[in-house]
């Protein structure tokens, strides 16, 4: 079983992120509005996420990772690479790039150059996928020798709320830089840091 104080913390971050961002005023751009609305879907299936483990629905909280992270990305995409004329098939449903090009283009900007995203869709798309579309990582651990039932281990879902709370982190530093808050941006990116070296400890 996953401790209570792991949930009550996945829990209580949800929160957290949400209080540090509200009550912000975002640009009336259209490529803002449209970004912020990506980011805020992110947050929508973090807290989704941490609803589910709490709830034991486990293959649900991982099917919505690579949803999480793709939509982050998007909005990121929006609002630094996209040109108007990608703005407005977007809008219209017409916009068909890659996620792989979306990705690439982000980090050729300044700022989203260090390969994070790159490194994540790399060692994590294979596994994203296969929780988002039911393949073996999804079905196999539903089999026990006497039943089929929800199994997974502390670590797949413990990797699972911890991956969620990383882009919720990212996700709300983004809303925060649309509003001009480059400051909460720089907090919550730093306490993500933090967070991340005692968990690694």
């Amino acid at each position: 079983m996953i401790n209570e104080v792991s949930l009550k913390a996945a829990e209580s971050l949800v929160e957290r992120l949400a209080l540090r961002i509200e009550g912000l005023e975002l640009p009336s751009l259209n490529r803002k509005r449209l970004a912020a609305a990506c980011f805020h879907q992110a947050l929508e299936h973090h807290e989704a996420i941490v609803v589910l483990v709490l709830r034991r629905l486990y293959g649900s909280a991982m099917t919505l990772i690579r949803p999480m992270f793709e939509i982050y990305s998007r909005g990121i995409w929006l609002n630094i690479c996209a040109s108007d004329e990608d703005l407005d098939k977007f809008q219209k449903g017409k916009l068909h790039r890659k996620f792989a090009d979306l990705i690439n283009d982000i980090e050729s900007h300044e700022g989203y150059d260090v390969g994070v995203l790159l490194h994540v869709k790399k060692s994590s798309w294979r596994a994203m996928n296969d929780y988002t579309h039911g393949g073996a990582l999804q079905v196999i651990p539903r089999i026990t020798s006497d039943s089929i039932a929800s199994n997974y281990s502390d670590k797949q879902i413990l990797k699972v709320i911890g991956f969620a709370s990383a882009v919720g982190y990212w996700a709300t530093s983004e809303v925060a830089i649309l509003a001009g808050r480059e400051d909460i941006a720089s907090q919550l990116l730093e306490e993500l840091k933090t967070n991340e070296n005692i968990n690694s400890n």
